[in-house]
């Protein structure tokens, strides 16, 4: 509930600071009072559009602050610690502050915080029925959303709402691999002809590599044999110039110098080393030689088999060296595309089970629906006829809905009413008057009263049209109201005020040209006068007075 309210310079208010209790609270004054701006500031607070025109004359802020106590209600504590802003206290303070340049800040419990954030929390405490708020009345999802919450199902409409759109995801997915099923099924095909030839060749991993450098080998066999048999000469064979001839002599050279320079013996071994490194490669050489020969068949299939990968390569417009790596890609993605098949039978499957669980729980709300439409019929309607709507009738239709797994259940809800006897029923949009609308609400809203988790609830002037016994049953009701919620009531109307739990004055007055505004809780004597003005207007006599007492004592009991 809002436990207090502190405005400062916002419209004609300088600085106010109410403390707020429980109950149903009527809020009255003069016309021009400035009951609005009260009911303004706390929705700008609560995240409502707000502008630097709402500032006080010659003030550069405006600012308002609600302070609520949250105990009783774990979904604001819950919403708090999502956003993790619960201090472990049983107060939320919502503050917000208007500046001159037209922009605003807002903070819950001191911490500042977006204006969508504001407005979700202040859904949660607070909410207006006025003549703007009594319009949602006429939707037909509001009407759905009433009956839902009298029959305490909201998790079951919950339940039929995730698994429509749970239906509807999977249908949505199914339809799109559906209407792919041509082309991948052409693609498929395309795939398994390429692996096929793929296949076919069978090609190894780096053979193109290994091939190639034995192609180039065998084409060049006779150069490659005739140059190595020239450094076999080389090394030892010529009579004349061989490179193991040449090294002996150096070694004798150095040997003669060996008794002058002591490190000749190091130089002696190197050459010693060179020599029995030239004998082994040409050992080596010669069995290379002997391994070595011309061989025109082998060139010949090596040949084939190389133009056959090059073909096929250049087929597929890609180099040789990557057609064994295309070769496991086209595998892959045919793998894939038959998994496909396996996900889009495994979709089919689920969505079975969806639209089974779906009918399962769109059948459970249905019959709850028509079972409890039936009861908030007879309640709205015993409330309607008991606020000067003597032969009024209240309706739900169920009209059956015939789209596909509709998100909503199985029925439209559709409010009707007659007012005559003699009428039929029909829409509320069609037949419902602002003041017949402002009875429904609360009837509504008492109704609902043991199924609402929102705290606060402003009435502005529900009572329009009403009077005498009429208004003072709206006040009842009022008053009803106020032993679930807390409930302010702005009226115009003497016997619906005397039926208040606490009375709350809005005076405008005047101080050297400035308009002035202010709020204040009445005391019993107070509110007799309160109540005498708004009997007798004007001119308030000691008769007023009394009629103002005796209206005020049947309202408090």
């Amino acid at each position: 509930m809002l436990m207090q309210i502190h405005i400062r310079d916002f419209v004609t208010i300088e600085d106010i600071h109410l403390h707020l209790q429980s109950g149903t609270i009527m809020v009255t004054g003069e016309t021009g009072a400035g009951k609005s701006i009260f009911i303004e500031a706390i929705e700008c607070a609560l995240g409502e559009r707000a502008s630097s025109d709402l500032i006080r004359s010659g003030k550069d802020k405006a600012e308002i602050s609600l302070c609520f106590r949250i105990t009783k209600f774990p979904h604001v504590i819950d919403y708090l610690k999502q956003l993790d802003l619960y201090d472990d206290h049983d107060e939320c303070i919502i503050r917000r502050v208007i500046t001159s340049d037209g922009r605003s800040r807002s903070y819950i419990n001191g911490t500042p915080s977006t204006l969508q954030q504001v407005k979700e929390l202040g859904d949660f405490l607070f909410h207006l029925h006025g003549q703007h708020a009594q319009q949602v009345l006429l939707k037909n999802d509001q009407q759905r959303e009433m009956l839902d919450r009298f029959a305490d199902h909201i998790a079951l409409a919950n339940q039929v709402k995730s698994a429509a759109l749970e239906w509807k995801s999977i249908t949505q997915t199914i339809q799109i691999l559906r209407d792919k099923n041509l082309a991948r099924a052409q693609r498929q095909d395309y795939l398994q002809f390429q692996l096929n030839e793929l296949n076919t060749l069978d090609l190894k991993q780096n053979e193109w590599e290994s091939l190639e450098a034995e192609q180039k080998k065998l084409s060049h066999v006779d150069t490659l044999t005739q140059k190595i048999r020239q450094i076999i000469h080389s090394i030892h064979e010529a009579e004349q110039e061989n490179i193991i001839a040449k090294l002996h002599e150096m070694n004798k050279i150095i040997f003669s110098i060996s008794h002058l320079e002591p490190h000749a013996k190091e130089w002696a071994a190197q050459l010693d080393a060179a020599s029995i490194q030239l004998n082994d490669l040409a050992a080596e050489l010669n069995s290379y030689l002997e391994k070595t020969e011309i061989d025109p068949e082998r060139l010949s299939i090596v040949e084939a088999r190389v133009s056959q990968i090059f073909n096929l390569s250049r087929k597929y417009k890609i180099t040789p060296e990557s057609l064994f790596a295309f070769h496991s890609q086209l595998n892959d993605e045919l793998i894939a595309l038959q998994k496909s098949d396996e996900t889009l039978n495994s979709l089919i499957e689920k969505q079975k089970l969806i639209e089974k669980n779906y009918e399962d729980q769109a059948n459970k709300l249905s019959k709850s629906r028509e079972k409890f439409a039936n009861k908030l019929e007879k309640e709205i309607t015993q409330t309607m006829r008991s606020l000067s709507l003597p032969h009024g009738e209240f309706k739900i239709l169920l009209e059956k809905n015939d789209e596909k797994f509709p998100i909503h259940g199985r029925e439209k809800i559709i409010f009707q009413i007659k007012t005559n006897p003699d009428q039929t029923f029909q829409a509320l949009s069609k037949v419902i008057s602002g003041g017949e609308l402002s009875r429904l609400s609360l009837s509504l809203h008492l109704a609902l009263a043991h199924r609402t988790s929102i705290p606060t609830l402003i009435f502005d002037e529900v009572d329009t049209g009403l009077s005498g016994a009429h208004a003072k049953r709206v006040g009842k009701l009022l008053q009803k109201l106020g032993e679930t919620y807390q409930v302010f009531c702005i009226t115009h109307q003497a016997q619906v005020a005397a039926l208040g739990h606490h009375h709350l004055l809005v005076e405008k007055y005047f101080i050297e040209n400035h308009t002035h505004t202010r709020l204040r809780l009445l005391s019993l004597d107070e509110r007799t006068k309160e109540i005498a003005r708004m009997l007798g207007g004007e001119t308030i006599t000691q008769k007023t007075m009394d009629h103002a007492k005796e209206v005020l004592v049947d309202g408090l009991g």
